[in-house]
């Protein structure tokens, strides 16, 4: 490949300050290209989105191969005997598991983005997320047309749950994950213990060039056949035209270029390109059309780099050029991130560190990047590449609250301004690891009907109130383990 190309291609990068946190290129076996860019780093997991929709494919394709599953033809509804469903009639009776593969299900799903995911959250709210989504009305029959629905990709997990006796994620650790060497995968599961089969896996890029790769071996890995070369054939090829892009198979889009992909929000994909044998895998936080950037980074300049399937003649200035690029791209700014001031507080190698009273010092989630304050008393704001939020911020003490009341009643009160129902889970005496007392408090609460989960920890110094905040969506991974690595400065 000609690594010019590829060079040009990160300094674009930095140059437009799109918000990509890796890119990875492997060509003939090789990896050719593996930049992170900071704060990300090598070996962090990442949320993967909705490409863990194309992990469920593959399952779902083992345990047809097994014969755990008898065919991609049988009616959904016979997975479910002891169900009652609602809205049944001819077209949901004909519905298949193929149909729900190819996002042809017929569902009247409101539960993406162009719905403002209000779907998603009736069905996160609901106690049997499989029966929210089979009670779902009829909208089309089955295969006339492609819907975009999460929900169908969770039924995807609740049918392997029924046919194998296994969840999702044990089932993959034993006949995926296990045989490809990835470990200790992170992937939720609904309160009733159904992995949630549409989005939720956290792993490192190097992790999804292997799923990238397995499909370009045609489901084969160090000799092995992990999935038969007829699924990754048949789940990889165009079922059905599709919006955002071109083409859709089983739980894999295709551009009609030559190439297909698993695609997540905001930018995360694992592009397959079997006639160049390269597999790229881009992790992102890219919002709005800035969404398609890695897309237009494959056709640009990784796809043009690839000359010829035999060796280029070696060329070590534009072979360390690349290099530098690489490592340009690890660097973070000297002086660090900050909002208001220096003083106010910086992020800087994983820590936030804040001189102007009240000081004080945080633990930060690894790869975080900074995020715009949203509330005038916060002074830190971070994303973590795994997706969930931290900040930090100074108020002044309310007038005639102790310690112990600052949770259920000051805290507890500014999210009810900012949503509802919010519950005080718990609120509990804590010890900073400088000796400071503070409380540690739980809620859980609705935001835009999101239900989240907010953990804080709130300190006095002098007449200032600091607390570090940690949120996100109940039953998802946040920062729990870090809202206590608070620590002051001096006395007071």
């Amino acid at each position: 490949m000609q690594s010019k190309l590829l060079t040009d291609m990160l300094a674009k990068i930095q140059e437009r300050e799109w918000r990509i946190d890796s890119v990875t290129v492997v060509r003939n076996g090789h990896v050719v290209l593996d930049a992170y860019f900071h704060p990300f780093q090598a070996g962090l997991k990442h949320a993967i989105r909705s490409n863990t929709k194309s992990i469920m494919s593959a399952l779902v394709g083992i345990a047809v191969e097994r014969g755990e599953i008898k065919s991609v033809a049988q009616p959904a509804l016979d997975f479910f005997p002891g169900k009652t469903v609602a809205n049944v009639d001819t077209r949901k009776r004909a519905m298949t598991l193929e149909h729900l593969l190819t996002m042809t299900a017929g569902f009247d799903c409101k539960d993406n983005y162009l719905h403002g995911w209000d779907g998603m959250k009736e069905m996160r709210k609901s106690p049997d997320w499989a029966q929210y989504v089979l009670d779902l009305p009829m909208t089309q029959a089955p295969g006339t047309g492609f819907k975009y629905c999460n929900g169908v990709s969770f039924l995807l997990s609740a049918i392997l749950q029924k046919t194998t006796g296994m969840k999702a994620l044990d089932y993959a650790k034993k006949h995926l994950f296990g045989p490809l060497g990835i470990t200790e995968v992170t992937w939720p599961e609904t309160p009733r213990g159904v992995t949630v089969g549409y989005g939720g896996v956290l792993l490192t890029p190097h992790d999804m060039a292997k799923i990238g790769l397995l499909y370009l071996n045609k489901g084969k890995w160090d000799g092995r056949q992990i999935v038969s070369e007829a699924w990754v054939e048949t789940s990889t090829r165009r079922h059905v035209d599709a919006t955002m892009f071109a083409q859709y198979g089983y739980q894999w889009w295709g551009d009609g270029a030559g190439y297909y992909m698993g695609v997540g929000y905001r930018g995360q994909f694992i592009f397959v390109v079997p006639d160049r044998n390269l597999v790229a895998v881009f992790t992102s936080d890219l919002a709005g059309m800035s969404f398609y950037v890695p897309r237009n980074l494959l056709v640009g300049y990784v796809l043009p780099a690839v000359l010829s399937d035999a060796a280029l003649p070696a060329n070590p200035s534009r072979h360390a050029a690349l290099g530098e690029a690489v490592r340009r791209a690890a660097q973070g700014p000297a002086d660090g991130y900050f909002w208001e001031s220096a003083q106010e507080g910086v992020l800087r190698e994983g820590r936030f560190v804040r001189t102007s009273a009240p000081a004080f010092t945080l633990r930060l989630p690894p790869g975080s990047r900074k995020e715009v304050l949203n509330d005038l008393a916060q002074v830190m704001r971070v994303k973590s590449p795994e997706g969930y939020e931290m900040s930090a911020s100074v108020d002044d003490i309310p007038d005639g609250l102790t310690l112990a009341e600052i949770g259920p009643q000051f805290l507890a009160k500014k999210l009810q301004d900012a949503g509802r129902n919010v519950r005080v889970l718990s609120n509990r005496p804590t010890v900073l690891g400088d000796g400071r007392p503070a409380y540690r408090s739980e809620f859980e609460w609705q935001f835009r009907g999101w239900e989240l989960t907010t953990h804080v920890v709130s300190a006095f110094k002098g007449r200032k109130l600091v607390s570090v905040h940690t949120g996100s969506l109940k039953g998802k991974k946040n920062a729990s383990d870090l809202v206590e690595s608070l620590r002051f400065d001096g006395g007071g």
